[in-house]
Formats: C-alpha cells, sequence, structure tokens
C-alpha cells in the first residue's frame, strides 16, 4: 500500500547513501546545476485587479496556504511511556525526600503538565501570515536580496505533497536562519515545520511570537546536576517529538545545535535526529525525508562573536537587548542572503542501506555481524544511558553526512572569497589588480568543481561590493603612489592598496567569513600541511635539496592520517561511508595533476607504469582486499618548487596554521595541569594567555588563533587521547592530566607531535 501510494518518492527520493554515497556527487549538485544563481524572493509582482496593485504583499500574503496544526497537549500527558516516567519520577521524589508516594504522584503529574505547556508549540497560521508580511516590508531595509533556485522549491512541494514528515536539518549561522526557512516555506505553501529553539529565547513578546511561528522550547542544559537525568523532562520532550511525527507535524532542527562562532560547520549532536530515527524504527511513522539545508550572508545580521571567542561569557538574551539589535539591523546593509534546500533523502532508504553495509561487514567477519533493531532504550533523550551501539552510529552517520553535505553546498559570498584571499594570502597587502587576479582564479576554481557561488558579473565589482560589505573596520583602503620603470623611464601611477586589519579583535571577526571557503580546501590544506611536516624532519638530510625533493606516498598518508585525527573536532574530511586513507590517496593524486607535485616515475619500470595506469581505469570494489593501501608503499613523488607551486602551498598551509597553533599552545599549556588540577574556565583562561603572551611576542603571527571554539575542542582531543581527565563539580569541569601523563618530560612529546605541524618552508 505504501509503494502504492508514494511510488513516485521511491523513483525520486530513492539514494543509495551509505555504501554507494562515496562514489556520487553531493545531494546538492543535481539541483543547483540546473540554475546558476536564482531568483530574489522579496520581489512580488502585482495581480491583475486594483487591490493586488495597490496591497500587493497584503494580497499575497492573504493567497497562502492554510493548514491544520494540532495541539497535543492531551495526547502527549495520555501517552503510557510518559505515564510510566511520571510514575518513576514520582517514585523517586519520594525516595529522595521521604514524601508521601501519592503526593509525589500528583506534584510529577502537575510537573509533567508544566514542563509539556512551557515546551509546546502553538503555532498559527494568522501569525505565520502577518509574519510574512511583516518581513516582506523590513527585509529589504537591511538584506538586499534573498536568493533560493526556483527547482529547489519545486522538489520541496513534491515532498510536502507526499504526505510524510519533513526533517528539515539547517546548519546554524544566524537567529534569522529560521525565519527566512518559515517564510520560504509559507510563501511557497508548504507547511511549515515545528522548530525544536533553545529556552533562552523565551523572552517576553519574542518569546511568544517564535511560539506562534512554530518553535517549541528546549532547555539548555536538560539535566539539573552532574550525574543525574531528568527522567520525566526527557520523557516529555521524546514524546512531544514522537506525537508530533505521528500527527503529521513537520520537525525543524539544527543539527549543530548552536549557531557557528567561527564561520565553519560544528560537529553534529544527535539527541533529536535519535528520537526521528526511533520514530521510523518503531512504527511511529512509514518513513521521513531528511532536507538538509544550508544559509550563507554576505555580512552577519547577529553582528559577531569575538567576545564570546575571546574568552567572555555570552550575554543572555533579553527583551532590551533584543530590540536594539533589531534596530541595528534596521540601519545596517548586509547584502545577499542565500539559502540552498538540499535534496531530500528517505529516512528509510537510508536505514535499508547501513544494514545492506552492516550485513556485507558481517560475511567477511560473521563475528562482527551487528543487527539493527528497534529497543525502548535507543534514544539518548529517553532518560537512559543506555544507547545501542548500533544505533548510535547510524544516527552519528546520518548527522555527519548532512553536515558534510550542507558544508560543500554553502553558498559562497564575495565576502568569503574576498576575507580569505587578505587573511591567507595577501595578509601583509595587496593592489586591487592583484585581488582581482587571484579572485578570478579561485572563482575559475570553483566553477570547475561545481561550488555554489552567489555573486556574478565582472571581479573587479563583485570585489568592491565585498569591501564595502565588509566595511574598513575589518579592512582597509587607500591610494598610494608607486613609481615604475617603463622603456627606461620612471613613471608615477596612483593604485589601491588594500589590506586586511590584522589586529585583535577586528582579525576574528574577518576570519569568520574566510572559514567558510575551509570545507572546500580542507584536504588539500591537510595534505600540504602534512608534507611541510615531512620536510621539517628531514631538514638535516644532506640529500634533499631544492629541485630534488623525493617522498614516499605512504609516509605522506600516515602523516595526514595523523593531522586528521588532530583535527577531528575541527572538521568532517570525508563522507562517514568513505574511507579516510583512501579519499587521502585521491586527493594526493589530484594535487599531481596541478603541478605541485609529480609522480617519480624514473624509479619505475615502464611495463610496471603502465600495469599500474591501467589499474587505476577499473573499479576495484570487487575485490576490496586489494585496497590502494596495497600499491602505495612504493609510489614515490617529487615536490615541484617553482614560484607559481610555492605560492599555492603557502596559501593551503596558511589556512590551517592558526588552528595548529591554538592546538600546539592548548598542548603546550598543560604542563601547567602537572600535579594539579584545573576548572574548565581556569584552563581556558591559561591557554587563551599562553596564546596572548606569544602574539605580543611575535611567535605567533596569527591573531585568529586566540579563539576560545578550537580550544575547547582541543580538550575534547586530549580526552579522546587519555592525556586529559575530565570530572564534573556541581556542573563544572574540573581536568586534571592522567597519571602516565603528569610530568613535564611525558606531556613534552605529545606537544611536540602536535608542533610538528606549524613548521613553515622556507621559500627563499
Amino acid at each position: 500500500m505504501y509503494e502504492e501510494q508514494h511510488g513516485f518518492l521511491s523513483r525520486w527520493f530513492r539514494i543509495v547513501v551509505i555504501h554507494n554515497y562515496a562514489k556520487s556527487d553531493s545531494l546538492v549538485n543535481t539541483v543547483n546545476n540546473q540554475q546558476p544563481f536564482g531568483v530574489n524572493i522579496l520581489m512580488v509582482d502585482s495581480g491583475p485587479g486594483l487591490f493586488s496593485k495597490l496591497f500587493c504583499h497584503l494580497s499575497y500574503v492573504y493567497s497562502f496556504k492554510t493548514y491544520y496544526y494540532p495541539r497535543l497537549t492531551e495526547t502527549v500527558l495520555n501517552d503510557e511511556r510518559l505515564k510510566e516516567a511520571i510514575k518513576l519520577a514520582a517514585w523517586e521524589t519520594a525516595s529522595n525526600d521521604g514524601s508521601n508516594e501519592k503526593e509525589a504522584m500528583t506534584k510529577a503529574k502537575d510537573r509533567a503538565k508544566t514542563i509539556l505547556l512551557q515546551m509546546e508549540s502553538r503555532i498559527s497560521n494568522t501569525l505565520l501570515k502577518i509574519t510574512a508580511w511583516v518581513l516582506y516590508k523590513l527585509l529589504p531595509c537591511f538584506i538586499q536580496s534573498a536568493v533560493l533556485l526556483p527547482s529547489q522549491i519545486e522538489i520541496l512541494k513534491k515532498a510536502n505533497d507526499s504526505g510524510l514528515p519533513l526533517i528539515f536539518l539547517p546548519l546554524h549561522r544566524s537567529h534569522l536562519d529560521y525565519v527566512m526557512i518559515s517564510f520560504i516555506l509559507l510563501m511557497h505553501n508548504i507547511r511549515n515545520p515545528l522548530i525544536a529553539a533553545g529556552d533562552n529565547l523565551k523572552i517576553p513578546i519574542f518569546g511568544w511570537l517564535l511560539r506562534g511561528l512554530g518553535a517549541f522550547f528546549i532547555k539548555r542544559r536538560i539535566d539539573p546536576s552532574a550525574g543525574r537525568k531528568d527522567v520525566l523532562y526527557r520523557a516529555i520532550l521524546h514524546t512531544y517529538i514522537m506525537e508530533s511525527l505521528r500527527a503529521g507535524h513537520n520537525i525543524e532542527f539544527f543539527v549543530e545545535g548552536g549557531r557557528t562562532r567561527t564561520g565553519k560547520p560544528c560537529m553534529p549532536k544527535g539527541g533529536i535526529l535519535s528520537v526521528i530515527v526511533d520514530a521510523y524504527m518503531d512504527g511511529t511513522i512509514e518513513d521521513a525525508l531528511v532536507i538538509p539545508i544550508s544559509m550563507n550572508y554576505e555580512r552577519l545580521v547577529d553582528g559577531n562573536f569575538v567576545r564570546e571567542q575571546l574568552g567572555q561569557p555570552k550575554k543572555m538574551e533579553t527583551f532590551g537587548s533584543t530590540m536594539k539589535a533589531i534596530w541595528s539591523t534596521l540601519m545596517g546593509n548586509y547584502g545577499i542572503v542565500k539559502i540552498d534546500f538540499c535534496q531530500p533523502f528517505s529516512l528509510r532508504e537510508m536505514l535499508k542501506s547501513f544494514q545492506a553495509q552492516q550485513n556485507k561487514l558481517s560475511v567477511k567477519n560473521p563475528i562482527e555481524k551487528k543487527i539493527l533493531k528497534y529497543t525502548m532504550s535507543n534514544s539518548s533523550l529517553y532518560g537512559t544511558d543506555f544507547v545501542v551501539e548500533e544505533h548510535r552510529q547510524l544516527v552519528d552517520n546520518i548527522a555527519r553526512h548532512v553536515v558534510y553535505d550542507c558544508s560543500k553546498s554553502t553558498p559562497i559570498m564575495s565576502t568569503n572569497v574576498v576575507a580569505c584571499l587578505l587573511l591567507n594570502k595577501f595578509r601583509d597587502g595587496c593592489t586591487l589588480d592583484k585581488l582581482v587576479e587571484s579572485f578570478d582564479v579561485i572563482r575559475r576554481e570553483f566553477e570547475w568543481k561545481h561550488v555554489d557561488m552567489a555573486f556574478s558579473g565582472e571581479s573587479i565589482d563583485i570585489i568592491n561590493h565585498a569591501l564595502d560589505i565588509l566595511g574598513p573596520g575589518l579592512v582597509k583602503q587607500q591610494r598610494q603612489e608607486i613609481t615604475e620603470a617603463v622603456d627606461g623611464q620612471l613613471i608615477k601611477s596612483n593604485v589601491i592598496a588594500i589590506r586586511p586589519v590584522s589586529i585583535l579583535p577586528n582579525v576574528i571577526e574577518l576570519s569568520y567569513y574566510s572559514n567558510s571557503m575551509l570545507p572546500h580546501y580542507i584536504m588539500e590544506s591537510a595534505i600540504v600541511t602534512a608534507l611541510y611536516a615531512e620536510l621539517q624532519s628531514r631538514k638535516e638530510n644532506p640529500i634533499i635539496s631544492k629541485n630534488n625533493i623525493i617522498f614516499f606516498q605512504d609516509v605522506l598518508v600516515k602523516r595526514t592520517l595523523k593531522l586528521c585525527d588532530i583535527l577531528r573536532y575541527e572538521f568532517i574530511f570525508c563522507k562517514p561511508c568513505q574511507d579516510l586513507e583512501d579519499f587521502i590517496i585521491t586527493t594526493i593524486e589530484e594535487l599531481s595533476y596541478t603541478g605541485i607535485i609529480s609522480l617519480n616515475e624514473e624509479n619505475y619500470m615502464e611495463e610496471e607504469i603502465w600495469s599500474r595506469r591501467y589499474a587505476q581505469n577499473f573499479d576495484d570494489s570487487s575485490d576490496e582486499e586489494y585496497s590502494n593501501r596495497n600499491r602505495i608503499r612504493n609510489i614515490q613523488y617529487k615536490l615541484n618548487l617553482d614560484p607559481e607551486n610555492s605560492t599555492r602551498m603557502e596559501f593551503l598551509h596558511t589556512l590551517l596554521r592558526p588552528l595548529i597553533d591554538t592546538y600546539t599552545l592548548s598542548a603546550f599549556t598543560l604542563r601547567k595541569l602537572v600535579g594539579r588540577s584545573l576548572s574548565e574556565r581556569d584552563l581556558l583562561h591559561e591557554v587563551l594567555s599562553e596564546i596572548k603572551t606569544n602574539l605580543d611576542r611575535g611567535i605567533v603571527s596569527y591573531g585568529e588563533s586566540l579563539c576560545v571554539d578550537p580550544i575547547k575542542n582541543s580538550f575534547k582531543l586530549f580526552e579522546k587521547w587519555n592525556i586529559l581527565e575530565c570530572l564534573l563539580q556541581e556542573n563544572i569541569k574540573i581536568f586534571y592530566l592522567k597519571l602516565d601523563y603528569d610530568t613535564d618530560a611525558a606531556i613534552k612529546p605529545f606537544y611536540q607531535d602536535i608542533a610538528a605541524f606549524k613548521w613553515t618552508r622556507n621559500t627563499e
């Protein structure tokens, strides 16, 4: 019956997302290639009547389709599993407080109802339409255009007509994200979703407004204290999401959790996604269509996150601060916003692919056979610590796929390219002509890679527009007089010199825009950085010369794997279904096409070279045991150090250098934990102080290294490596060194392993 009703979806949305996904293009490619740029959705054509011509926006909003959005209060409270959670909460209260069980049950029921009423959405068609009309009036005040591909909307309409729940998973940059998504869906008559929002947004008036637009509020910290789970709250949240899906609601949540503070995607969180998977696996829903979304802004509407990145506490949202932010926004110029709805994929098909992959692995190793099945305790939100490992891995794979594809499909703005070039290639400044030349190189490269670029026209006009948007606080422009020798005569001329403001805190804000480019360069950058580390380890070798630098591919692969492990909490280097080592090898081969490196063929017999090249034309999937790893040990490459290649390598290396400096100094600061412990806040400030000292002394050259988020990620890495131990005391993280590392001598080699990647090659 399902196939009869939704057969067209199986043809439209069926995507092999796990075991074949490594060989396919991004989910969004088939959508984006139909039209190069998109249309401005803020433009509305007036209708034929007089009223439509005079009040085009009002008329247009009035015509929007109305949907039924059921309230679920009684349905949730009558859920049998929730009733069991209420009984458990009452029993715990009676046991801890020594109170009467009947009174404890009454209190638990009252608390459950209070939690639900504070949490649930009260989405209203009327409020949606009023807000849409207001947005048509206000958005043009500070946004030049909001761009969208019509072909993507057509796909969303087909998905909406399927009757299946739509799960919208946007990357999170701004508070404007969810407003724009709801606005777009409403104006195209697509059912608006319920949106998971942090309870920090539940402020007077605006909290009520967001609730009416679809928001349901979740605590930022679900559990009241360390080591104690709020079973009742978790059960209500789990039940509310499940019943919302059963009732036909669409769901939207930010898979990263919060807004990115650095400009690059954050690692995903799987809490709500695990409930969606549960809903399918226990039969609550037949299927769901997952829709990744990526948005980008020429200038971030939310201001910047510099204060937080410098270690100052986040300012909580209030009515006054919100009004002030709105007024400031309306007075600003934020350029273009572009929204990309990636192609939807079937949750059911993804689960089938995952099971097929597990079955394939079990054929090779029956002991490792795992069966994916539903259990009552699968979900990490449902008040239990026990989570089936296959379920956890599945949710993580889906989440990482979404973030990876969104990062690759995120529209690249003119400000991103200009900021990236100024910070990583022209940090000491350049002429406008030089900037245009390098801008064109990136533009051609991205066109060849089919990267979505949200700009068109002459490069010099695009750059001037970007410089205007970034403003003089981030980029300085000035006219300079230069003297050139032409035909033996000295000729004076005026040029425009452009340089980034590379002092704190301005450079941290500028790096936010630059970091949007990182996902498109990350693997190349990691390989070049690893190659620099290899050259550093061999710098005393007398056989090395500038024109004869040779290295083995397997050595470079191992160093790159090490660097990827260091930066595991910063980037998703490849799709979860891909083998990272194979992906590195493929990227090395692609680098050889650019001329930076070339195969050292003189060490191979002609027959061996021909055989290897011939074998590369065939699919090795039929014999996976004969993988690339068995063929690369003796492959050698030459490093080609002509000026163009050297410039390219420096650019790729510089992209990662601020992060390497941060991790290196974070590791160096661990010596202050020898024989003692520190809270996370104190340890964080110790690392910030160490970086600031090195900046002042000129040892560290990149002000953007002074950044809280990567420091916190480095702590996660050190925990993963069993160097740091973390204990929770009254909800405060306390760090101390593991016994094997609790000496200066033990910390030093660990620090040196990371510091090896910060060496810069002497291009002279």
